[in-house]
């Protein structure tokens, strides 16, 4: 008698268990991107920041490009030289695996920052050639390659890159040589190529020069009236982060020693970029995706300032086209920091690749570091998240900004800065500095100026072959001379056949201890002064 109701109770029991089990099983999975939401990652927009879990295959080491390749794949590429593609190997909706589709090292070739593709054929632009890669067999990983195109002018300088590649509506490949103007060391270059936007035929075998005066390019994107827009870096005579139009034949302000005689004006940007500083990799939407209602738009990844690594974002361009030209509108899209580039995948989110830390030449100094991150759009989020980033509107008294002012002068900044946004002194103009930098950055780039340096501003010591040592800035070079800025905002040319060396120094040429013996009310006077501008 007492069995009784423990059968019962176990009856019920399993019954409830059963019950509970089908009904899980049966149950879909609601939200597959919850185990892997960036909630750290501030977004402005209907967006849900994914941290793609990549830990199979190949390991992410710094990436430097993320495209969309043949069959609607997701092809991406490490700094140190792997180019794969990124798979969800578990269907969970999200991509956990980087499956190797070539590798550069066994070719000697560096920095894959270009990708593109026609058909099957994926090229990838490095620093001495752009490369074909073809997988006939179709098992995922490239079986034959090629050289494309090799007439690049080449030297050994990290920065010398062959990037922003896309092919055109004529079916030729465009891409950009970086600027070599920072570089002592740049090799004979009689045709100006480098600095420049190119075009080459489909075969490879012909190339034309369709725009100079071009400095630091990692994003070009052609809208789908075939009008082409690229992004260039602030520095070197551009005097803000610009988004420029392609006009074919015309010069773009940077390095206008090299160019002289072959242009008779500057094209200026149609828009300044504002989300963030230094633009990277930048992708048109589809017409045909919403994504948030930004059907058309241009996204921009953005690196920001140096070894500043909290710094980078995406933003994005409303791009209108009226009778009287383009008109612009930009909106932040999510800071997340060092990013190099973006693509929208085959499902209409915004893929994007971070970069992560590494030293100054942007190689891996972590055994890992980088990775990439997916941004879907949530209907639920319509409203929710803020689509502006909010300021605080910053005033100073007439007073402050005065002292400020007279300080600047009094501690030499002015004989080394300019403030007008296009004079070129032996440091950086520091036009819109306050929209660069918070007071607190501001604070550390002042008394720690070896810390974090720009490119263009890294010190070239020659040493001449009569033993006389300049130190500078390099503003100019060719294969006959180097122009050295001394400090003082002196220009001297050095014939390359007097140099018996020249060395880069990881080192600023602004003084230290400039901000040794103000009170803090000087203090405060001087960065709002600078903020300011």
């Amino acid at each position: 008698m007492r069995l009784a109701p423990f059968y019962s109770t176990r009856s019920l029991f399993l019954l409830f268990t059963i019950a509970v089990h089908s009904f899980s099983c049966q149950s879909p999975v609601t939200d597959p991107y919850a185990a892997f939401e960036d909630t750290t990652a501030v977004v402005y927009g209907p967006y849900r920041v994914i941290r793609l879990p990549i830990n199979k295959g190949v390991t992410i080491l710094n990436p430097v490009q993320i495209s969309l390749g043949p069959g609607d794949l997701l092809f991406a590429a490490n700094q140190s030289g792997e180019i794969y593609t990124l798979k969800d190997s578990d269907g969970d909706g999200v991509e956990d695996e980087a499956k190797l589709y070539a590798d550069l090292n066994p070719l000697g070739l560096f920095s894959p920052v270009g990708f593109t593709h026609r058909g099957d054929t994926v090229y990838v632009g490095t620093r001495t050639e752009i490369r074909a890669f073809l997988d006939r067999d179709r098992d995922g990983k490239a079986d034959s390659s090629w050289t494309f195109f090799d007439q690049i002018p080449v030297s050994d300088h990290p920065y010398e890159w062959t990037s922003a590649l896309n092919v055109g509506p004529d079916g030729w490949i465009y891409c950009v040589l970086t600027t070599d103007s920072w570089n002592p060391g740049a090799s004979p270059d009689p045709k100006g190529m480098r600095g420049s936007i190119l075009k080459i035929a489909p075969d490879g075998t012909r190339w034309e020069q369709v725009a100079t005066g071009i400095r630091s390019i990692h994003g070009m994107a052609f809208n789908e009236s075939g009008d082409l827009f690229f992004a260039d870096n602030k520095g070197g005579g551009n005097p803000t982060e610009e988004l420029n139009l392609l006009q074919v034949g015309k010069f773009y302000g940077h390095n206008a020693k090299k160019y002289t005689g072959t242009y008779d004006s500057i094209i200026d940007p149609v828009y300044s970029l504002e989300t963030e500083i230094a633009p990277g990799g930048v992708v048109f939407n589809s017409t045909a995706n919403s994504f948030g209602g930004t059907a058309g738009n241009l996204f921009v990844a953005f690196y920001g300032p140096g070894e500043r690594w909290t710094r980078g974002g995406i933003g994005r361009v409303e791009i209108t086209k009226g009778q009287a030209g383009y008109s612009f509108k930009e909106y932040p899209v999510a800071d997340i920091p060092k990013l190099s580039d973006l693509a929208f995948g085959p499902d209409g989110s915004l893929y994007v690749a971070h970069h992560g830390v590494s030293d100054y030449w942007y190689n891996s100094i972590e055994k890992k570091t980088g990775g990439f991150f997916k941004l879907v759009y949530d209907p639920s989020l319509e409203g929710k998240n803020p689509s502006q980033r909010t300021l605080v509107e910053q005033t100073f008294s007439e007073a402050s900004l005065e002292n400020g002012k007279q300080l600047f002068a009094i501690r030499a900044c002015s004989a080394c800065h300019a403030v007008d946004g296009v004079t070129d002194l032996i440091g950086p103009n520091l036009k819109g500095i306050g929209k660069e930098f918070s007071k607190e950055e501001l604070v550390e780039e002042i008394s720690k100026p070896s810390e974090r340096i720009e490119p263009s501003m890294i010190a070239t010591r020659v040493t001449k072959k009569d033993g006389k040592v300049l130190l500078g800035r390099v503003v100019y070079t060719d294969e006959t001379s180097i122009t050295l800025m001394l400090v003082g905002n002196h220009q001297v040319n050095i014939p390359k056949s007097d140099i018996l060396k020249s060395e880069e120094e990881l080192k600023s040429l602004m003084y230290e201890n400039l901000l040794v013996g103000l009170a803090q009310e000087e203090l405060d006077n001087l960065l709002n002064y600078l903020i300011s501008l």
